[in-house]
């Protein structure tokens, strides 16, 4: 085999390895609100992963620039650990069209816990969890929109690993914070 023969099999290879792992494995998001201010700034990227909480693996496959695609079985991969209280995560908009983008949100509640509010307490059902923004003030969470299906979350958000501001300057202390 010669070495550019090598060459381009080694980069087919890391080509499919990123995309299986983007496929399955992680999430990229950009945060456009500032409904987790401080903890997360509008201009974040953060990633995401999609393996924490259970994922499917996709149904299709799609061959770029021969326009071909087909389906195949997808596999439910089982979740490593139940959501906890305090994650951060994010949940796809599906179910919210006033959205343009999907949720990132804390846990504040989980299946069986009691969320107390202003006016009344009541216990999160099963198979739920009940969402809030770091920054109450701003954000659309689960005091406005109710209870959000563990099936919605896409995963947990774990590490900011870039950082625009509004000017287009980097916050480089920023630059790969972990997400607690």
């Amino acid at each position: 085999m010669s070495k550019k023969n090598y060459k381009y099999q080694l980069f087919i290879a890391v080509l499919l390895i990123i995309l299986i792992c983007k496929t399955i494995i992680f999430e990229f998001y950009r945060v456009t609100s500032t409904s987790m201010s401080e903890t997360i700034l509008p201009g974040d990227f953060i990633l995401v992963n999609r393996l924490v909480f259970g994922t499917n693996t996709p149904n299709r496959i799609i061959i770029p620039f021969f326009n071909y695609e087909f389906s195949i079985p997808s596999i439910k991969i089982p979740p490593l650990r139940n959501i906890k209280e305090r994650d951060i995560v994010v949940i796809r908009n599906n179910k919210h069209p006033e959205c343009e983008n999907n949720l990132i949100k804390r846990v504040a509640a989980v299946e069986g816990q009691v969320v107390n509010s202003s006016l009344d307490s009541f216990v999160v059902p099963d198979d739920k969890i009940f969402v809030l923004g770091d920054n109450l003030a701003t954000s659309y969470d689960s005091r406005d929109f109710g209870f959000i299906d563990k099936s919605e979350v896409i995963g947990k958000a774990v590490i900011i690993y870039a950082s625009i501001d509004i000017d287009g300057k980097f916050r480089w202390k920023r630059f790969f914070k972990n997400l607690e």
